[in-house]
């Protein structure tokens, strides 16, 4: 469903009594991992958000966040649609019988935080094994200006080893370090990823 179609008309107290639970039993563990990612990721707004949203034992619309908040509408909804796009939020929406209007109502999902950190944390390790595979597999060409960018050698080869921004003389790039610097993060967020593994099933 598009953020657009939310957009519409949302007003209606009529079906207020419609709320559907929305309490989930958490570890402590997980409370602070999700504030703490949704705080480093989305920002202060956003987190205002989640906390009304966590501490809500039923569903909850967007008015009654922004009232609880004192935050603008649109602001809560531009923070709900963040929520929604990191797949740890969802809405229901019912139209009211008596204004023919939509009314949304938001629940949070504490219980992904988990799934979201390993997801993330596998996306950035095959990022940098895939740039670690691309420094190891090239040879790279460089002029004297650092403005300038590198080049592969087939490139540097077709242009006559001559900068195509500058004009200036390419000369071969040594990539030792950075390849050095992506090992040990890749070792590193490994480690990490093993961590959080044993964390999440309960291991010391």
């Amino acid at each position: 469903m598009s953020k657009d179609e939310i957009n519409g008309k949302e007003k209606g107290e009529g079906v207020s009594n419609s709320k559907m639970a929305s309490k989930v039993d958490i570890s402590e563990r997980q409370r602070q991992t999700l504030i703490e990612v949704v705080d480093d990721i989305a920002g202060e707004e956003v987190k205002k958000v989640t906390l009304v949203l966590l501490n809500a034992d039923e569903e909850t619309t967007d008015e009654e966040i922004s009232e609880k908040l004192d935050m603008r509408l649109n602001q809560v909804r531009k923070s709900l649609y963040k929520l929604y796009d990191l797949q740890l939020a969802t809405f229901r929406r019912i139209r009211d019988k008596s204004t023919g209007w939509f009314v949304y109502f938001w629940t949070l999902h504490p219980e992904r935080i988990d799934v979201f950190v390993e997801k993330k944390q596998l996306e950035v390790l095959e990022k940098l094994q895939t740039r670690l595979l691309y420094e190891t597999s090239n040879m790279f060409f460089t002029c004297d200006n650092p403005d300038c960018p590198r080049v592969i050698f087939q490139e540097a080869m077709d242009n006559n080893f001559e900068c195509e921004t500058c004009k200036g003389r390419l000369e071969a790039f040594e990539n030792e370090q950075l390849i050095k610097v992506l090992k040990e993060k890749i070792v590193e967020l490994e480690a990490i990823r093993e961590k959080t593994q044993k964390i999440m099933n309960g291991e010391k």
